[in-house]
């Protein structure tokens, strides 16, 4: 049986913002008010060219890198006050008492971060903290010669209690602490639509409505189009089920695919005890490898071959976001089966739309 697959029709794409330096800005991120969300800010420096997540209180944090498909990114953490050198106090702790994050806004912690801290007050010695010489922290500050979890909104520093943090990535306590990660990951949550003040901030298959209880209006997609928060659109649903049997095929379909996507990416199981210790999961495998920007390399050569043309490394990409997405750390932010059902026909469908260019 042939299945023949319709193009989709994009009616509102909602604008991007553009490099700052080297660095992309993917949709939702914001650099100033005429692109992205501005819920999703982050600030441009013009003279350095450098991406910065400025926190509350005046804090501000250089941001390492961007992972759009999994919503995620590392910032830097903050310095050390210069002087004097012996203090260590990092500068947030100066400026606004530690990290905090605005809890309107829809940026958090993510459990990826493992919390150093240090230059505490005696009190904090009667506390059940592990302060010996066989520490983790000891043995981080002996390699590196310098310098538990917190809430999702802040690392709160305090004069009275610690005056210094680092942060480190995915700790693994079975390797020297010189290769441990320094950065604080900060995960954002899918955008709504954009909000509008009246039908003319809105275009095609969209309308100024109120949403919510917030007494905010935003461009709401009209019936037979879809919200896609990854790509800031509102995509055509033209190829919609009429009946309960019809669905169900759909989703079937939506099933199929989605595994035929795992056989994509690997031909290994799911537990293979034979990979390093951190790698025997399989999820875990791929998801690291996909942060670390080596997604190909977990992909069976067999199935691509050995010069793949753009248009599968463009699937490869498309499914892997797909698939990264059910993957996310809370229920809230993970697809239901209905948009996974959605979102691979959107996919293939783009896929044909850009072979036929």
């Amino acid at each position: 049986m042939k299945w023949k697959w319709k193009t989709p029709k994009i009616l509102q794409k909602y604008k991007t913002c553009p490099n700052c330096g080297s660095a992309q800005v993917p949709y939702p991120l914001s650099t100033n008010p005429a692109c992205g969300d501005p819920n999703y800010h982050l600030r441009c420096d013009p003279r350095s060219q450098k991406l910065y997540f400025d926190a509350m209180n005046g804090s501000s944090y250089l941001v390492l890198r961007i992972m759009a498909s999994f919503q995620l990114m590392v910032v830097q953490p903050p310095p050390w006050v210069s002087a004097p050198s012996s203090a260590c106090v990092t500068r947030d702790m100066v400026v606004s008492e530690g990290l905090r994050l605005n809890q309107t806004l829809p940026f958090n912690l993510t459990f990826s971060n493992t919390i150093f801290l240090f230059n505490c007050s005696p009190r904090l010695l009667l506390t059940p903290l592990n302060c010996t010489p066989s520490s983790l922290c000891h043995r981080y500050l002996e390699s590196s010669g310098t310098r538990g979890m917190p809430s999702a909104y802040k690392i709160r520093l305090h004069s009275s209690g610690c005056k210094a943090f680092r942060s480190i990535l995915r700790l693994d306590p079975k390797k020297p602490a010189s290769q441990w990660e320094e950065g604080v990951e900060i995960q954002w949550a899918s955008p709504p639509e954009p909000v509008c003040n009246s039908k003319l901030d809105c275009s095609g298959a969209s309308k100024c409505l109120p949403a919510g209880t917030s007494g905010l209006s935003r461009c709401l997609c009209n019936r037979g189009y879809n919200w896609d928060h990854v790509r800031g659109t509102c995509l055509g649903n033209k190829h919609k089920s009429k009946a309960s049997g019809l669905l169900s095929l759909e989703v079937s379909i939506g099933v199929i695919s989605f595994i035929s996507f795992a056989a994509i990416l690997v031909l290994i199981s799911a537990i293979d005890f034979s990979r390093d210790q951190d790698d025997v999961n399989l999820a875990i495998y791929v998801s690291q490898a996909a942060k670390n920007g080596a997604i190909m390399e977990v992909v069976d050569r067999r199935l691509i071959g050995a010069e793949p043309s753009g248009d599968v490394l463009s699937s490869v990409r498309l499914f892997s976001e797909l698939a990264f997405s059910c993957l996310r750390e809370k229920k809230a932010d993970r697809p239901g089966m209905r948009e996974v059902v959605q979102q691979l026909e959107r996919i293939v469908q783009t896929v044909l739309q850009c072979s036929e260019l």
